[in-house]
This record gives structure tokens, C-alpha cells and sequence, in this order.
């Protein structure tokens, strides 16, 4: 074999690769499903007292836990919604839109009384995770498959 034909396979060998990590870090399909609601109940949990609050928090944490093994255990691996790549951009996004959600949801419920305001808000919030989990995953899939890096 020529020089060429060796860089040529090799070439071959890690796109190949790259598109089997693609495939492999695909995540359940429930699971950005059960991020957004975990998500929209952070901002439902706003009409609840304050044990209830505190209650929730606990359900989160332990749902957050819950979702990073399930991921884990699937791919194999766990990598940072932060990374660097277009999934930082995805991310950056959804939190500060759902920042932005969530203070307009107490904002309205505590100052304007507005006792429905927690409720539309976090099935917003759930529909926006949701969705913006899908987009996160593809971007993450498209990086993987130009030869980012995890």
C-alpha cells in the first residue's frame, strides 16, 4: 500500500468511528421528555408552600441523578451540556430562556397575583426543554460526526 491508500483507510477508519460515537450517545426517547418536566416543575413549584418547595427540590435532585445514569448506563459516557461546540449555543440558549421564564412566572405570581402564572409557565418551560433537548442532542450528533471532540 501506498502512503495514500494508508491515509485514505485510516481517514475512512475514523469516520467510521466518529459516526458509531454519534449513534451511540443517541439518548432514550424519554429522556428530554422528562427533563422538561422536571424543568417546568421547578417553575410549578412556585405556587406550592415552602415545604412543598423544599419537597420538590429533593425530587429534582434525585430526577437529575436519576436521568445522568440512565445516560450513562445507555452510552457508556457523560459529557457537559457546556461543552464547546454547538451544543454551547443550545445550551446557553435554554438557559436563559428559561431564566427569563421562570423570573416572569414569580414576578407575575408573588407581585400581580397571577396564581395560574407557575402553572402556564412551566408547561412551557417542559415543552421548550423538551424540544430544546432534541436540538441539543442532534447538534451534539452533528459535532461528533465532523470530528469534534467530546
Amino acid at each position: 500500500m501506498t502512503r495514500d491508500e494508508d491515509a485514505l483507510r485510516m481517514l475512512a477508519e475514523l469516520e467510521a468511528a466518529n459516526a458509531d460515537l454519534a449513534e451511540r450517545v443517541r439518548a432514550p426517547v424519554w429522556y428530554h421528555p422528562a427533563l422538561g418536566l422536571l424543568m417546568g416543575g421547578l417553575c410549578a413549584v412556585q405556587a406550592a408552600p415552602v415545604p412543598g418547595m423544599y419537597a420538590y427540590y429533593a425530587v429534582f435532585i434525585a430526577g437529575l441523578i436519576l436521568l445522568v445514569r440512565a445516560y450513562i448506563k445507555r452510552t457508556g459516557l457523560w459529557v457537559s451540556g457546556y461543552r464547546a461546540g454547538r451544543t454551547r449555543w443550545v445550551s446557553v440558549g435554554l438557559a436563559t430562556i428559561t431564566t427569563g421564564l421562570m423570573l416572569l412566572s414569580a414576578w407575575l405570581f408573588h407581585t400581580r397575583n397571577e396564581a395560574l402564572a407557575p402553572f402556564v409557565f412551566a408547561g412551557l418551560i417542559a415543552v421548550i426543554v423538551t424540544i430544546g433537548g432534541f436540538v441539543w442532542e442532534a447538534a451534539f450528533r452533528a459535532d461528533l460526526r465532523d470530528g469534534g471532540r467530546l
